[in-house]
C-alpha cells in the first residue's frame, strides 16, 4: 500500500514538472556538448538515455525522423513539451543528432 502511494505521488510530481508545454528558458553555452545539453535540458523529463521516467513516461521515440525534424520539434515544442527557443539552430541540430544516436 505504501509503495502504491509513493508511486502515485512520484507520478504526480513528474507530471507537474514535465509535460506542461509552454516555453523553456533553458540556455546552453555555445561550447556545450550535445550530451551536456541533453543532461541539463532534457534528461529531467526524458531520462538520461531518453527511455523516459520509469522507462515509460516521456520516452523519446525518434524512429523515422530526421535530425532536422527533431530540431524543429525542439524549437517549437509539441504535445506538452515546451519549446526551447534559447538554443541556437546549431545547438538544436546537435541535440537532435544526439537523441538519434542514443535512441536508435
Amino acid at each position: 500500500m505504501k509503495l502504491k502511494i509513493l508511486t502515485l505521488l512520484s507520478v504526480a510530481v513528474l507530471l507537474t514538472a514535465c509535460g506542461k508545454g509552454g516555453v523553456n528558458d533553458f540556455k546552453a553555452p555555445e561550447t556545450s556538448s550535445a550530451a551536456d545539453m541533453f543532461a541539463n535540458g532534457c534528461a529531467g523529463c526524458h531520462g538520461s538515455d531518453g527511455s523516459g521516467k520509469f522507462g515509460m513516461m516521456f520516452k523519446l521515440s525518434p524512429e523515422g525522423k530526421t535530425a532536422e525534424q527533431l530540431a524543429a520539434t525542439i524549437l517549437s515544442g509539441r504535445e506538452g513539451m515546451p519549446s526551447f527557443p534559447n538554443l541556437t539552430e546549431k545547438q538544436r541540430l546537435q541535440l537532435a543528432e544526439h537523441i538519434l544516436s542514443i535512441r536508435q
